[in-house]
C-alpha cells in the first residue's frame, strides 16, 4: 500500500505576479512523500508548488485546467536550497501559460505520462538530469529551458515494457500529435527522430526527441526499469543520469543526432560513476536471481537479532542492521523469529501466520509479506516488512534459501520446509 495524501481543490482568484516563483499556487508541497490527486483541478492562475526533494505526483489521470491562460500548472523550486528527486506522472495540464516550470536548482527529474494540451509552452525546464517520457504533447505547445541543453533529456531510460502484446527492451520518448514516421520494427517507436524548436533567452536550437512514439502512452505497459551502461560510441540523449554519482559534464551526448539501435540486453555492473550498471546496491547477493527481489532487499534494512541470524542475513546483503535500538521507518527484511529478533515479536502477530516454536513446526519456515501504513505525520508513510523466520533455526534458513529464488514478492505466506535436497515449498 503505497503513502498519500488527497489534495484539497481551492480554486484562487487573485494573481499575485506573472511570474512563476511569485505566483500563490492553490496547494504547496512543503514535505517529501507521495501525493494523488483525488479530482480534477480548475483554477485561475498558480495549480501547484512542489518545494521539497524526494515527492511523486501522482495525477492519477486527473487534469489540472487554467481558466484564463495564464500563470503555471505546475512549478518545482526553491530560492535558497536545491530540490532533488521529483516525479510528475499521469497528468494532463491545459490552458496555461506554462504547464510545469522547473527551476535550475532541482536535480533529478521524471515526468512521465502526462498530457500537455493548449499550453503556450508545455515546459519550462532548468533541472539537471531529467527524464521526460510517455507524455502526450499537442500541436502549437512551445518548449523553454537553459542555453546549455546537455541535461534536457526528451526520452526514458532503457525500459522493458509491453507494446501490442510483445515484450521489449528499449528507449521511449514522447507522443507527439499529428506526428508520423518510419515505425522501428514493433517496438512502438519511430525511426525518424523528432526536432522541437528549444527557446533559452534570447535565442533558440533544435532539441531532439530520439524515440518518437507512434502511439499513446496508455499503449505502453512498462514492466521494468534498467539502468545499463551507453549502448555505443554514437549515442544521442541517451545517458542513463540517474546511475551516476556526478553532473551533467560526464554525460555524453553527440553534437549531431543518429539513429538509436535497439537491444535486448540488461548489463550488469555497479550503479554510480560511468558504469551506471545496476538499479540496486553492490553489496546485493548474487545469490538472489530475480532483479524484483535484488531491487526490493536494496531498498530495504535487513535486520537480525543474533549471530545466527546474523549470518543468514548477511545472505541477502552484507549491511545488515541488529534490530536493538533501531525503528524501523521504510522497507524492510526481518530475519529471525520472535525469541531473537525484538522487530519479530513487535510485527509477528500481524502477520497472516504468526511464528513460534510449534508453528509451522520441525524445520519449517514462512516467508510473508506485511504492508504497513505510518499516520503519524502530515503525509501517510506506507512500506513493506518482508518477514523470514521459521519455528527453529533449518526453518529460517529453508525460507531464506527459498526467497532468494523467487521472481518477486509473494502476496500471501509461503511455508518452507528444510529437506536433504533443500528447501521445499510445503503446499
Amino acid at each position: 500500500m503505497k503513502k498519500f495524501l488527497i489534495l484539497a481543490i481551492i480554486a484562487l482568484s487573485m494573481l499575485v505576479s506573472a511570474d512563476a516563483r511569485d505566483i500563490e499556487y492553490n496547494m504547496t508541497i512543503n514535505e517529501s512523500g507521495i501525493y494523488v490527486l483525488s479530482e480534477d483541478m480548475l483554477v485561475n492562475y498558480g495549480g501547484i508548488r512542489i518545494n521539497t526533494s524526494n515527492v511523486v505526483l501522482d495525477g492519477q489521470n486527473h487534469q489540472i485546467i487554467c481558466n484564463n491562460s495564464v500563470g503555471t500548472g505546475i512549478y518545482v523550486g526553491a530560492y535558497e536550497y536545491l530540490i532533488e528527486n521529483i516525479t510528475i506522472k499521469n497528468l494532463k495540464l491545459k490552458n496555461w501559460s506554462t504547464g510545469i516550470f522547473i527551476e535550475s536548482n532541482v536535480k533529478n527529474v521524471t515526468i512521465t505520462n502526462c498530457e500537455f494540451e493548449d499550453n503556450e509552452y508545455f515546459l519550462n525546464s532548468g533541472a539537471v538530469e531529467q527524464y521526460f517520457y510517455l507524455n502526450t504533447i499537442h500541436e502549437g505547445q512551445l518548449l523553454f529551458g537553459p542555453e546549455d541543453e546537455d541535461d534536457f533529456i526528451m526520452s526514458s531510460p532503457k525500459l522493458v515494457y509491453n507494446y501490442n502484446g510483445k515484450e521489449y527492451t528499449y528507449r521511449l520518448g514522447n507522443y507527439y500529435e499529428g506526428y508520423t514516421g518510419t515505425e522501428i520494427e514493433d517496438e512502438g517507436v519511430y525511426s525518424n527522430i523528432y526536432e522541437i524548436t528549444y527557446e533559452y533567452g534570447e535565442g533558440n536550437s533544435t532539441l531532439y526527441d530520439a524515440y518518437p512514439l507512434v502511439s499513446t502512452s496508455k499503449n505502453y505497459e512498462v514492466l521494468e526499469t534498467l539502468y545499463p551502461p551507453l549502448e555505443s560510441e554514437k549515442r544521442v540523449l541517451i545517458a542513463d543520469i540517474f546511475a551516476l554519482d556526478s553532473k551533467s559534464e560526464n554525460y555524453v551526448i553527440t553534437e549531431a543526432p543518429v539513429t538509436p539501435t535497439t537491444t535486448s540486453s540488461p548489463a550488469s555492473g555497479g550503479g554510480g560513476g560511468g558504469g551506471g550498471g545496476r538499479s540496486y546496491d553492490s553489496d546485493i547477493s548474487d545469490e538472489i536471481s530475480s532483479k524484483v527481489i535484488k531491487n526490493f532487499v536494496s531498498s530495504a534494512t535487513v535486520i537480525y537479532g543474533n549471530e545466527i541470524d546474523e549470518n543468514y542475513a548477511n545472505q541477502l546483503r552484507e549491511r545488515v542492521q541488529n534490530a536493538e535500538g533501531f525503528t524501523i521507518s521504510g522497507n524492510a527484511v526481518i530475519v529471525g523469529g520472535p525469541l531473537a529478533n525484538g522487530f519479530a515479536r513487535e510485527y509477528n502477530d500481524q502477520f497472516e501466520m504468526p511464528i513460534s516454536n510449534d508453528y509451522p513446526g520441525e524445520n519449517k519456515g514462512v516467508i510473508q509479506v506485511l504492508k504497513v501504513q505510518d499516520n503519524s505525520g502530515n503525509v501517510v508513510k506506507s512500506y513493506t516488512i518482508v518477514y523470514i523466520a521459521g519455528s527453529d533455526r533449518l526453518g529460517t534458513q529453508a525460507a531464506l534459501e527459498y526467497f532468494k529464488t523467487l521472481d518477486e514478492l509473494p502476496e500471501g505466506p509461503i511455508i518452507v520446509e528444510w529437506t536433504a535436497n533443500g528447501p521445499l515449498v510445503v503446499e
